[in-house]
Protein backbone atom coordinates (compact mmCIF):
# COMPACT_ATOMS: atom_id res chain seq x y z
CA UNK A 1 0.00 0.00 0.00
CA UNK A 2 1.73 3.50 -1.02
CA UNK A 3 2.24 5.78 1.87
CA UNK A 4 -0.04 8.35 0.04
CA UNK A 5 -3.31 5.74 0.98
CA UNK A 6 -1.88 5.95 4.14
CA UNK A 7 -2.69 9.69 5.01
CA UNK A 8 -6.39 11.17 4.68
CA UNK A 9 -8.08 13.51 6.27
CA UNK A 10 -11.58 12.35 8.85
CA UNK A 11 -14.34 14.69 7.81
CA UNK A 12 -14.49 18.09 9.68
CA UNK A 13 -11.01 17.91 10.74
CA UNK A 14 -8.35 20.15 8.88
CA UNK A 15 -5.35 17.47 10.39
CA UNK A 16 -4.16 14.63 8.22
CA UNK A 17 -4.55 10.86 10.02
CA UNK A 18 -2.75 8.19 9.57
CA UNK A 19 -4.94 5.12 8.93
CA UNK A 20 -4.03 1.38 8.46
CA UNK A 21 -6.45 -1.74 7.71
CA UNK A 22 -6.74 -4.36 10.48
CA UNK A 23 -5.64 -7.44 8.79
CA UNK A 24 -8.70 -9.98 8.80
CA UNK A 25 -7.24 -12.49 11.17
CA UNK A 26 -6.45 -9.70 13.73
CA UNK A 27 -10.02 -7.61 13.58
CA UNK A 28 -11.33 -9.46 16.02
CA UNK A 29 -8.47 -8.70 18.39
CA UNK A 30 -9.42 -4.47 17.97
CA UNK A 31 -13.14 -5.24 18.66
CA UNK A 32 -14.25 -5.74 14.94
CA UNK A 33 -12.38 -2.74 13.62
CA UNK A 34 -11.43 -3.27 10.38
CA UNK A 35 -9.39 0.31 10.22
CA UNK A 36 -6.57 2.07 12.63
CA UNK A 37 -6.79 5.63 12.46
CA UNK A 38 -4.99 8.17 14.57
CA UNK A 39 -3.80 12.32 14.38
CA UNK A 40 -0.86 13.08 13.03
CA UNK A 41 -1.56 16.62 14.54
CA UNK A 42 -0.40 18.58 11.02
CA UNK A 43 -1.98 20.29 8.35
CA UNK A 44 1.00 19.81 6.00
CA UNK A 45 0.91 16.80 3.37
CA UNK A 46 4.29 16.32 2.99
CA UNK A 47 4.98 16.80 6.69
CA UNK A 48 1.76 14.28 7.38
CA UNK A 49 4.07 11.89 4.89
CA UNK A 50 6.77 11.93 6.73
CA UNK A 51 5.09 11.57 10.43
CA UNK A 52 2.95 8.68 9.11
CA UNK A 53 6.27 6.24 9.27
CA UNK A 54 6.43 5.81 12.65
CA UNK A 55 3.09 5.09 12.97
CA UNK A 56 2.93 2.73 10.76
CA UNK A 57 5.97 0.85 11.92
CA UNK A 58 4.36 0.72 15.27
CA UNK A 59 1.46 -0.53 13.93
CA UNK A 60 3.05 -3.57 12.10
CA UNK A 61 5.05 -4.07 15.03
CA UNK A 62 2.03 -4.83 17.24
CA UNK A 63 0.11 -6.74 14.01
CA UNK A 64 3.32 -9.05 15.10
CA UNK A 65 2.79 -8.81 18.64
CA UNK A 66 -1.02 -9.52 18.57
CA UNK A 67 -0.36 -12.90 15.96
CA UNK A 68 2.54 -14.26 18.47
CA UNK A 69 -0.29 -14.52 21.06
CA UNK A 70 -2.00 -17.95 21.88
CA UNK A 71 -5.11 -19.06 23.87
CA UNK A 72 -4.28 -20.25 27.31
CA UNK A 73 -4.63 -24.16 27.58
CA UNK A 74 -4.87 -25.92 31.11
CA UNK A 75 -1.24 -26.86 31.70
CA UNK A 76 -1.08 -22.36 31.20
CA UNK A 77 -3.05 -21.94 33.96
CA UNK A 78 -2.09 -24.68 36.48
CA UNK A 79 1.34 -23.54 36.14
CA UNK A 80 0.89 -19.69 36.44
CA UNK A 81 -1.53 -19.94 39.62
CA UNK A 82 1.61 -22.62 41.26
CA UNK A 83 4.48 -19.87 40.04
CA UNK A 84 2.60 -17.25 41.55
CA UNK A 85 1.91 -19.11 44.81
CA UNK A 86 5.82 -19.57 45.15
CA UNK A 87 6.70 -16.48 44.02
CA UNK A 88 4.80 -14.83 46.73
CA UNK A 89 6.05 -16.94 49.33
CA UNK A 90 9.70 -17.03 48.56
CA UNK A 91 8.91 -12.96 48.58
CA UNK A 92 7.95 -13.11 52.19
CA UNK A 93 10.61 -15.28 53.26
CA UNK A 94 13.32 -12.80 51.61
CA UNK A 95 11.66 -10.23 53.74
CA UNK A 96 11.28 -11.73 56.78
CA UNK A 97 15.23 -12.22 56.52
CA UNK A 98 15.72 -8.90 55.80
CA UNK A 99 13.24 -6.80 57.69
CA UNK A 100 11.99 -7.56 61.70
CA UNK A 101 8.61 -8.48 61.87
CA UNK A 102 6.02 -5.66 62.58
CA UNK A 103 2.90 -5.00 63.93
CA UNK A 104 2.10 -2.84 61.12
CA UNK A 105 2.77 -5.37 58.03
CA UNK A 106 0.40 -7.88 59.94
CA UNK A 107 -2.17 -5.87 59.65
CA UNK A 108 -1.90 -4.69 56.22
CA UNK A 109 -1.40 -8.93 55.21
CA UNK A 110 -4.71 -9.09 57.36
CA UNK A 111 -6.44 -6.19 55.49
CA UNK A 112 -5.02 -7.24 52.20
CA UNK A 113 -6.40 -10.95 53.12
CA UNK A 114 -10.11 -9.88 53.82
CA UNK A 115 -9.77 -7.23 50.73
CA UNK A 116 -8.88 -10.77 48.62
CA UNK A 117 -12.07 -12.88 49.95
CA UNK A 118 -14.24 -10.13 49.40
CA UNK A 119 -13.26 -9.46 45.77
CA UNK A 120 -13.55 -13.26 44.82
CA UNK A 121 -16.39 -12.89 45.83
CA UNK A 122 -17.64 -10.22 44.04
CA UNK A 123 -15.58 -10.87 41.21
CA UNK A 124 -13.32 -7.94 41.28
CA UNK A 125 -10.02 -8.22 39.72
CA UNK A 126 -8.36 -4.89 40.83
CA UNK A 127 -5.85 -6.19 43.67
CA UNK A 128 -4.62 -9.16 41.35
CA UNK A 129 -4.60 -7.38 38.00
CA UNK A 130 -1.08 -6.75 37.98
CA UNK A 131 -0.04 -10.14 38.24
CA UNK A 132 -2.74 -11.35 35.49
CA UNK A 133 -1.20 -8.47 33.66
CA UNK A 134 2.50 -9.83 33.96
CA UNK A 135 1.21 -13.72 32.69
CA UNK A 136 -0.60 -12.56 29.62
CA UNK A 137 2.54 -10.36 28.52
CA UNK A 138 5.18 -13.40 29.63
CA UNK A 139 3.41 -15.87 28.17
CA UNK A 140 1.99 -14.44 25.04
CA UNK A 141 -1.67 -15.14 26.29
CA UNK A 142 -4.44 -14.37 24.16
CA UNK A 143 -6.88 -13.03 26.84
CA UNK A 144 -8.43 -9.61 26.79
CA UNK A 145 -9.67 -7.85 30.06
CA UNK A 146 -13.11 -8.03 31.21
CA UNK A 147 -13.06 -11.51 29.32
CA UNK A 148 -14.05 -14.92 31.26
CA UNK A 149 -10.82 -15.98 30.58
CA UNK A 150 -9.26 -13.35 32.18
CA UNK A 151 -11.74 -13.43 35.78
CA UNK A 152 -10.68 -17.18 35.55
CA UNK A 153 -6.90 -15.82 35.56
CA UNK A 154 -7.61 -13.96 38.00
CA UNK A 155 -9.56 -16.15 40.43
CA UNK A 156 -6.54 -18.07 40.48
CA UNK A 157 -3.89 -15.92 41.22
CA UNK A 158 -6.12 -14.26 43.97
CA UNK A 159 -6.19 -18.10 45.36
CA UNK A 160 -3.09 -18.31 45.32
CA UNK A 161 -2.32 -15.23 46.74
CA UNK A 162 -4.13 -15.93 49.64
CA UNK A 163 -2.67 -19.17 49.79
CA UNK A 164 0.73 -17.42 49.96
CA UNK A 165 -0.76 -14.62 52.61
CA UNK A 166 -1.67 -18.20 54.70
CA UNK A 167 1.92 -19.60 54.63
CA UNK A 168 3.27 -16.05 55.17
CA UNK A 169 1.63 -15.84 58.61
CA UNK A 170 2.44 -19.63 59.44
CA UNK A 171 5.89 -19.16 58.97
CA UNK A 172 6.61 -15.69 60.46
CA UNK A 173 4.90 -18.19 63.81
CA UNK A 174 7.58 -20.23 63.29
CA UNK A 175 5.84 -23.07 61.35
CA UNK A 176 7.20 -23.88 58.07
CA UNK A 177 5.26 -27.42 57.36
CA UNK A 178 2.32 -26.12 55.44
CA UNK A 179 1.35 -26.42 52.38
CA UNK A 180 -1.68 -25.14 50.70
CA UNK A 181 -5.46 -26.46 51.40
CA UNK A 182 -7.02 -24.83 47.88
CA UNK A 183 -7.22 -27.74 45.35
CA UNK A 184 -6.46 -25.05 42.55
CA UNK A 185 -3.04 -24.26 43.90
CA UNK A 186 -1.28 -27.07 43.26
CA UNK A 187 2.34 -27.88 41.48
CA UNK A 188 1.39 -28.83 37.76
CA UNK A 189 1.23 -32.62 36.68
CA UNK A 190 4.91 -31.61 34.97
CA UNK A 191 6.43 -29.97 38.23
CA UNK A 192 8.09 -31.51 41.07
CA UNK A 193 6.54 -30.38 44.56
CA UNK A 194 10.59 -29.85 45.83
CA UNK A 195 12.83 -27.22 44.74
CA UNK A 196 16.55 -28.98 44.31
CA UNK A 197 19.61 -27.68 45.97
CA UNK A 198 22.16 -25.80 44.30
CA UNK A 199 24.19 -27.50 42.12
CA UNK A 200 22.01 -30.90 42.09
CA UNK A 201 19.39 -29.89 39.41
CA UNK A 202 18.21 -32.54 37.01
CA UNK A 203 20.87 -31.42 34.86
CA UNK A 204 23.53 -30.27 36.73
CA UNK A 205 23.44 -33.69 38.25
CA UNK A 206 23.49 -35.13 34.32
CA UNK A 207 27.21 -32.85 33.65
CA UNK A 208 28.16 -34.69 36.91
CA UNK A 209 27.09 -37.94 35.63
CA UNK A 210 29.06 -37.45 32.61
CA UNK A 211 32.56 -36.11 34.43
CA UNK A 212 32.31 -39.05 36.13
CA UNK A 213 31.51 -41.42 33.02
CA UNK A 214 33.09 -39.45 30.18
CA UNK A 215 34.31 -42.30 28.33
CA UNK A 216 31.53 -44.80 28.50
CA UNK A 217 30.37 -43.17 25.17
CA UNK A 218 30.96 -40.62 22.25
CA UNK A 219 31.18 -36.87 23.09
CA UNK A 220 28.23 -36.24 19.66
CA UNK A 221 26.28 -39.41 22.17
CA UNK A 222 26.80 -37.37 25.68
CA UNK A 223 25.64 -33.81 24.24
CA UNK A 224 22.71 -36.42 22.44
CA UNK A 225 21.39 -37.14 25.42
CA UNK A 226 22.07 -33.58 27.69
CA UNK A 227 19.74 -32.60 25.40
CA UNK A 228 16.88 -35.24 26.08
CA UNK A 229 17.71 -34.84 29.70
CA UNK A 230 17.28 -31.36 29.30
CA UNK A 231 13.68 -31.62 27.56
CA UNK A 232 12.96 -33.90 30.37
CA UNK A 233 13.75 -31.32 33.43
CA UNK A 234 11.72 -28.82 31.46
CA UNK A 235 8.70 -30.82 31.29
CA UNK A 236 9.19 -31.37 35.16
CA UNK A 237 10.43 -28.27 35.90
CA UNK A 238 14.25 -27.01 35.54
CA UNK A 239 14.32 -25.86 39.04
CA UNK A 240 12.45 -29.80 40.17
CA UNK A 241 14.59 -32.01 42.59
CA UNK A 242 15.88 -34.87 41.33
CA UNK A 243 12.83 -37.00 43.04
CA UNK A 244 10.86 -35.46 39.89
CA UNK A 245 12.84 -38.41 38.16
CA UNK A 246 9.75 -41.20 38.80
CA UNK A 247 7.78 -43.93 37.31
CA UNK A 248 5.00 -41.34 37.00
CA UNK A 249 6.99 -38.20 35.29
CA UNK A 250 8.86 -41.07 33.06
CA UNK A 251 5.46 -42.03 32.38
CA UNK A 252 3.70 -39.17 31.10
CA UNK A 253 7.04 -37.86 29.79
CA UNK A 254 7.07 -40.89 27.15
CA UNK A 255 2.94 -40.39 26.45
CA UNK A 256 4.29 -36.31 25.36
CA UNK A 257 6.95 -37.75 23.46
CA UNK A 258 4.00 -39.32 20.80
CA UNK A 259 3.49 -35.77 20.08
CA UNK A 260 7.11 -34.54 19.78
CA UNK A 261 7.83 -33.44 16.43
CA UNK A 262 10.37 -34.80 13.95
CA UNK A 263 13.88 -32.75 14.17
CA UNK A 264 12.00 -30.05 16.08
CA UNK A 265 15.79 -28.55 16.73
CA UNK A 266 15.77 -28.20 12.96
CA UNK A 267 12.21 -26.26 12.91
CA UNK A 268 12.59 -22.38 12.88
CA UNK A 269 9.05 -22.43 14.17
CA UNK A 270 9.98 -23.89 16.92
CA UNK A 271 12.98 -22.15 18.12
CA UNK A 272 13.41 -20.59 21.57
CA UNK A 273 10.53 -22.96 22.75
CA UNK A 274 10.45 -25.20 25.92
CA UNK A 275 9.21 -28.57 25.88
CA UNK A 276 5.50 -28.59 26.22
CA UNK A 277 5.37 -25.19 23.80
CA UNK A 278 6.59 -27.00 21.05
CA UNK A 279 4.36 -29.80 21.43
CA UNK A 280 1.69 -26.79 21.39
CA UNK A 281 3.19 -25.12 18.79
CA UNK A 282 2.90 -28.57 16.79
CA UNK A 283 -0.77 -29.86 17.00
CA UNK A 284 -1.50 -26.64 14.91
CA UNK A 285 1.61 -26.90 12.37
CA UNK A 286 1.29 -30.75 12.32
CA UNK A 287 4.68 -31.87 11.44
CA UNK A 288 4.98 -35.91 12.01
CA UNK A 289 6.02 -37.01 14.92
CA UNK A 290 8.96 -39.38 15.99
CA UNK A 291 8.35 -43.14 15.75
CA UNK A 292 8.79 -45.73 18.83
CA UNK A 293 12.28 -46.50 18.04
CA UNK A 294 13.23 -42.77 18.73
CA UNK A 295 11.08 -42.83 21.52
CA UNK A 296 13.41 -45.67 23.03
CA UNK A 297 16.49 -43.81 21.96
CA UNK A 298 15.29 -41.29 24.35
CA UNK A 299 14.14 -43.27 26.86
CA UNK A 300 17.69 -44.68 26.64
CA UNK A 301 19.48 -41.35 27.20
CA UNK A 302 17.58 -41.34 30.44
CA UNK A 303 18.31 -44.86 31.53
CA UNK A 304 21.95 -44.73 32.23
CA UNK A 305 21.69 -41.56 34.13
CA UNK A 306 19.16 -43.00 36.48
CA UNK A 307 20.62 -46.35 37.22
CA UNK A 308 24.17 -43.92 37.90
CA UNK A 309 21.24 -41.92 40.23
CA UNK A 310 20.08 -44.69 41.94
CA UNK A 311 23.80 -46.33 42.65
CA UNK A 312 24.52 -42.96 43.80
CA UNK A 313 21.79 -42.58 46.38
CA UNK A 314 19.83 -39.83 44.82
CA UNK A 315 16.81 -41.96 43.96
CA UNK A 316 16.10 -45.03 45.89
CA UNK A 317 14.98 -47.11 42.91
CA UNK A 318 15.60 -47.00 39.00
CA UNK A 319 12.04 -45.95 37.52
CA UNK A 320 13.06 -46.63 34.01
CA UNK A 321 12.68 -50.55 34.71
CA UNK A 322 10.17 -51.74 32.13
CA UNK A 323 9.48 -48.35 31.04
CA UNK A 324 10.88 -48.80 27.09
CA UNK A 325 8.68 -49.58 24.46
CA UNK A 326 7.95 -53.44 22.92
CA UNK A 327 8.74 -52.54 19.17
CA UNK A 328 8.38 -55.00 16.52
CA UNK A 329 11.56 -55.93 15.16
CA UNK A 330 10.38 -56.95 12.22
CA UNK A 331 9.83 -53.37 11.07
CA UNK A 332 13.35 -52.33 11.69
CA UNK A 333 14.58 -54.45 9.01
CA UNK A 334 17.34 -52.66 6.59
CA UNK A 335 17.25 -54.66 3.14
CA UNK A 336 20.19 -54.40 0.44
CA UNK A 337 19.41 -53.36 -2.93
CA UNK A 338 18.64 -55.47 -5.69
CA UNK A 339 20.37 -55.48 -8.85
CA UNK A 340 17.21 -54.66 -10.55
CA UNK A 341 17.00 -51.42 -8.33
CA UNK A 342 20.40 -50.78 -8.45
CA UNK A 343 20.55 -50.15 -12.58
CA UNK A 344 17.37 -48.23 -11.96
CA UNK A 345 18.77 -46.03 -9.64
CA UNK A 346 22.66 -45.59 -11.46
CA UNK A 347 20.69 -44.86 -14.62
CA UNK A 348 18.12 -42.52 -13.37
CA UNK A 349 18.48 -38.65 -13.75
CA UNK A 350 20.49 -37.65 -10.96
CA UNK A 351 23.40 -40.02 -12.28
CA UNK A 352 22.27 -39.27 -16.37
CA UNK A 353 20.94 -36.24 -16.48
CA UNK A 354 18.12 -34.03 -15.02
CA UNK A 355 16.32 -31.42 -14.96
CA UNK A 356 18.41 -29.26 -12.21
CA UNK A 357 17.73 -28.37 -8.33
CA UNK A 358 14.74 -30.13 -6.51
CA UNK A 359 13.86 -31.79 -9.86
CA UNK A 360 16.58 -34.38 -9.39
CA UNK A 361 14.22 -36.85 -10.29
CA UNK A 362 13.35 -35.90 -13.66
CA UNK A 363 14.86 -36.64 -17.20
CA UNK A 364 17.00 -33.05 -18.34
CA UNK A 365 20.55 -32.17 -19.58
CA UNK A 366 21.97 -30.60 -15.87
CA UNK A 367 24.97 -33.01 -14.98
CA UNK A 368 25.26 -33.21 -11.47
CA UNK A 369 28.50 -33.99 -10.10
CA UNK A 370 28.30 -33.17 -6.12
CA UNK A 371 27.56 -34.99 -3.30
CA UNK A 372 24.26 -36.40 -4.71
CA UNK A 373 26.12 -38.08 -7.62
CA UNK A 374 28.97 -39.28 -5.09
CA UNK A 375 27.82 -40.25 -2.17
CA UNK A 376 25.96 -43.19 -3.26
CA UNK A 377 28.66 -44.41 -5.16
CA UNK A 378 31.15 -44.64 -3.02
CA UNK A 379 28.85 -46.47 -0.42
CA UNK A 380 28.04 -48.83 -2.79
CA UNK A 381 31.87 -49.81 -2.83
CA UNK A 382 32.93 -48.97 0.47
CA UNK A 383 29.67 -49.67 2.40
CA UNK A 384 30.74 -46.73 4.62
CA UNK A 385 27.83 -45.30 6.53
CA UNK A 386 25.92 -41.89 5.00
CA UNK A 387 27.13 -39.42 8.34
CA UNK A 388 31.33 -40.91 7.75
CA UNK A 389 31.42 -40.05 3.96
CA UNK A 390 28.92 -37.06 4.39
CA UNK A 391 31.80 -35.15 6.97
CA UNK A 392 35.05 -36.16 4.78
CA UNK A 393 37.77 -33.70 5.00
CA UNK A 394 39.90 -33.43 2.35
CA UNK A 395 42.64 -34.82 4.15
CA UNK A 396 40.72 -38.21 5.07
CA UNK A 397 40.95 -39.15 1.36
CA UNK A 398 44.74 -39.70 0.62
CA UNK A 399 47.39 -42.47 -0.15
CA UNK A 400 48.77 -45.14 2.31
CA UNK A 401 51.54 -46.77 0.49
CA UNK A 402 50.46 -45.93 -2.71
CA UNK A 403 46.47 -47.26 -2.22
CA UNK A 404 44.43 -44.37 -2.11
CA UNK A 405 42.08 -44.70 1.07
CA UNK A 406 39.01 -43.39 2.98
CA UNK A 407 40.15 -42.20 6.57
CA UNK A 408 37.60 -42.51 8.87
CA UNK A 409 37.86 -40.70 12.35
CA UNK A 410 36.69 -38.17 14.57
CA UNK A 411 39.67 -36.07 14.14
CA UNK A 412 38.91 -32.65 13.01
CA UNK A 413 36.24 -30.42 13.18
CA UNK A 414 32.59 -31.20 13.74
CA UNK A 415 32.76 -35.02 13.42
CA UNK A 416 31.87 -37.85 14.83
CA UNK A 417 31.78 -41.64 14.16
CA UNK A 418 28.95 -43.71 15.51
CA UNK A 419 31.60 -46.07 17.83
CA UNK A 420 35.45 -45.91 18.68
CA UNK A 421 35.62 -49.16 16.45
CA UNK A 422 33.65 -47.43 13.14
CA UNK A 423 37.42 -45.76 13.02
CA UNK A 424 39.18 -47.11 10.27
CA UNK A 425 40.88 -47.12 6.91
CA UNK A 426 38.95 -48.23 3.44
CA UNK A 427 40.64 -48.50 0.67
CA UNK A 428 38.97 -46.86 -2.67
CA UNK A 429 37.85 -49.09 -5.17
CA UNK A 430 38.98 -49.59 -8.52
CA UNK A 431 35.94 -48.55 -9.73
CA UNK A 432 35.93 -45.29 -7.86
CA UNK A 433 39.12 -44.68 -9.37
CA UNK A 434 37.58 -45.29 -13.00
CA UNK A 435 34.16 -43.15 -11.97
CA UNK A 436 37.02 -40.08 -11.73
CA UNK A 437 36.43 -39.80 -7.82
CA UNK A 438 40.71 -38.85 -7.46
CA UNK A 439 39.86 -36.39 -10.14
CA UNK A 440 36.90 -35.17 -8.08
CA UNK A 441 39.38 -35.02 -5.05
CA UNK A 442 41.81 -32.71 -6.75
CA UNK A 443 39.33 -30.08 -7.92
CA UNK A 444 37.80 -29.58 -4.24
CA UNK A 445 40.96 -29.50 -3.02
CA UNK A 446 42.43 -26.98 -5.54
CA UNK A 447 39.45 -24.84 -4.59
CA UNK A 448 40.69 -24.59 -0.69
CA UNK A 449 37.55 -26.11 0.84
CA UNK A 450 38.07 -27.76 3.76
CA UNK A 451 35.37 -30.79 2.84
CA UNK A 452 35.22 -33.51 -0.09
CA UNK A 453 31.61 -32.46 -0.08
CA UNK A 454 31.46 -28.88 0.77
CA UNK A 455 27.69 -28.54 -0.28
CA UNK A 456 26.77 -30.59 2.64
CA UNK A 457 25.59 -28.58 5.62
CA UNK A 458 25.65 -29.48 8.72
CA UNK A 459 21.98 -29.65 10.46
CA UNK A 460 20.89 -27.53 14.04
CA UNK A 461 23.11 -30.87 15.77
CA UNK A 462 25.90 -30.42 14.05
CA UNK A 463 25.72 -33.68 12.00
CA UNK A 464 26.52 -33.48 8.22
CA UNK A 465 23.79 -36.40 7.59
CA UNK A 466 21.00 -34.58 8.15
CA UNK A 467 20.38 -33.04 4.71
CA UNK A 468 21.54 -36.01 2.63
CA UNK A 469 19.56 -38.22 4.60
CA UNK A 470 16.40 -36.23 3.34
CA UNK A 471 17.36 -36.12 -0.08
CA UNK A 472 18.01 -39.93 -0.57
CA UNK A 473 14.77 -40.48 1.14
CA UNK A 474 12.91 -38.47 -1.23
CA UNK A 475 15.19 -39.71 -4.53
CA UNK A 476 14.74 -42.84 -3.92
CA UNK A 477 11.03 -42.58 -3.62
CA UNK A 478 10.49 -40.42 -6.59
CA UNK A 479 12.80 -43.07 -9.04
CA UNK A 480 10.50 -45.73 -7.53
CA UNK A 481 13.20 -47.92 -5.98
CA UNK A 482 12.13 -46.87 -2.29
CA UNK A 483 8.20 -48.29 -1.24
CA UNK A 484 8.61 -48.94 2.10
CA UNK A 485 11.29 -48.41 5.28
CA UNK A 486 13.09 -51.41 4.51
CA UNK A 487 15.20 -49.44 1.67
CA UNK A 488 16.89 -46.03 2.36
CA UNK A 489 20.56 -45.22 2.19
CA UNK A 490 22.07 -47.83 4.79
CA UNK A 491 20.96 -49.93 2.52
CA UNK A 492 24.16 -49.60 0.75
CA UNK A 493 25.97 -51.11 3.69
CA UNK A 494 23.63 -54.19 3.91
CA UNK A 495 24.26 -54.82 0.15
CA UNK A 496 28.32 -54.23 0.55
CA UNK A 497 28.10 -56.81 3.38
CA UNK A 498 26.25 -59.39 0.95
CA UNK A 499 28.84 -58.46 -1.87
CA UNK A 500 31.78 -59.69 0.84
CA UNK A 501 29.96 -62.98 1.39
CA UNK A 502 29.08 -63.91 -2.22
CA UNK A 503 33.32 -63.04 -2.46
CA UNK A 504 33.53 -66.01 0.32
CA UNK A 505 34.81 -64.09 3.16
CA UNK A 506 33.07 -64.67 6.83
CA UNK A 507 31.46 -62.35 8.64
CA UNK A 508 33.93 -61.26 10.99
CA UNK A 509 36.46 -60.87 8.22
CA UNK A 510 34.64 -58.13 7.00
CA UNK A 511 33.69 -56.55 10.17
CA UNK A 512 36.30 -53.92 10.63
CA UNK A 513 35.83 -52.83 6.86
CA UNK A 514 32.52 -51.82 7.62
CA UNK A 515 33.69 -50.17 11.03
CA UNK A 516 32.07 -53.36 13.81
CA UNK A 517 34.36 -54.47 16.38
CA UNK A 518 31.93 -56.68 18.03
CA UNK A 519 30.20 -59.11 17.57
CA UNK A 520 27.08 -58.04 19.42
CA UNK A 521 27.14 -54.98 16.99
CA UNK A 522 25.22 -56.61 14.20
CA UNK A 523 24.91 -59.96 15.83
CA UNK A 524 26.85 -61.46 13.56
CA UNK A 525 30.50 -59.62 13.35
CA UNK A 526 33.55 -61.13 15.57
CA UNK A 527 35.93 -59.72 17.66
CA UNK A 528 39.24 -60.07 15.07
CA UNK A 529 42.23 -57.87 15.37
CA UNK A 530 43.23 -55.22 12.75
CA UNK A 531 43.13 -56.18 8.70
CA UNK A 532 46.36 -55.44 7.30
CA UNK A 533 45.97 -52.80 4.52
CA UNK A 534 46.56 -55.17 1.72
CA UNK A 535 44.00 -57.40 2.81
CA UNK A 536 41.89 -54.77 2.95
CA UNK A 537 42.93 -54.21 -0.66
CA UNK A 538 41.71 -57.20 -1.49
CA UNK A 539 38.74 -57.52 -0.05
CA UNK A 540 37.43 -54.19 -1.32
CA UNK A 541 38.21 -55.11 -4.47
CA UNK A 542 36.13 -58.49 -4.63
CA UNK A 543 32.83 -56.43 -4.23
CA UNK A 544 31.37 -56.60 -7.56
CA UNK A 545 27.93 -56.06 -8.98
CA UNK A 546 25.75 -57.41 -11.54
CA UNK A 547 25.67 -53.61 -12.81
CA UNK A 548 27.52 -51.47 -15.47
CA UNK A 549 28.51 -48.20 -14.39
CA UNK A 550 30.62 -47.53 -17.93
CA UNK A 551 28.09 -45.07 -18.87
CA UNK A 552 29.22 -43.06 -16.09
CA UNK A 553 32.75 -43.32 -16.53
CA UNK A 554 34.50 -39.46 -18.32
Amino acid sequence: MAIASNVARRSGSANYYARLGVPIDLQKLYGGKRELWRSLATKDGKEARVRVLAILSEWHAEFAEKRRLREPTEADLEAATWQHYGAEVAQADAERRLLPRSDLADKFRDGHRTALRQNLGTGETALISWAAADVIAREGLLIEKGSPAYAELCERLARAQLEALERTEERNKGDFTGTPRDAIVRPPLHVSHAVAAPGESIVELFDRFQREKAGAVTPDTWQGNRKVVQLFAEFVGEAAHVSAINHKSLRDFKAELFKWPIKAADTKAFAGMAFRKVIEANAKIGKPTITPKTINKYLSALGKFCAWLKSNSFIGENPMIDMFLDIDRDEEIRLPFTSEQLTTLFTSPLFVGCRGDRAEHKPGNVNVRDWRYWLPLVALYSGARLGELAQLLVGDVRQVHGVWVLHVTRQGGGKSVKTKSSERVVPLHSELLRLGFITYHAKIKASGAERVFPGIRPDARGFFSGEPSGFFADYLKGIGVKVDKAIAFHSFRHTVADAFRRAGFYDEMFAPVLGHGKATTTGRYGIVAEVPLADRVKMIEAIKYDLDLAHLYP
